[in-house]
């Protein structure tokens, strides 16, 4: 059985057209971020984000993402942020 994510512009309407009219206000910032539902990172893995930091890389054409202990990573570049606190960094790609 799979589960719906219960989020996203139906569930949050209100939210979402706050984002749209910042997003146009800033559009070349906007180019840059999306905005992502964590409930794999929550609900499914159970991710404690005040204790734990994704960390991010490339590998073999994927995006693999690990969860580690704060505290335990090699200091990447934060490319996820919650409440001004990184919740994920990304270790620096390869030449394509």
């Amino acid at each position: 059985m799979k589960a719906k994510a219960g989020c996203g512009p139906q569930s949050d309407p209100e939210f979402f057209d706050a984002l749209n009219e910042l997003f146009a206000q800033y559009p070349e910032a906007a180019a840059k971020y999306a905005i992502k539902c964590m409930s794999m990172e929550l609900d499914g893995l159970k991710i404690d984000f005040g204790r734990q930091v994704g960390v991010s890389r490339i590998e073999d054409g994927r995006i693999i993402t690990e969860f580690v202990d704060r505290g335990t990573t090699r200091g990447g570049n934060c490319c996820a942020w919650k409440h001004d606190e990184c919740i994920q960094e990304c270790e620096p790609w390869p030449e394509m």
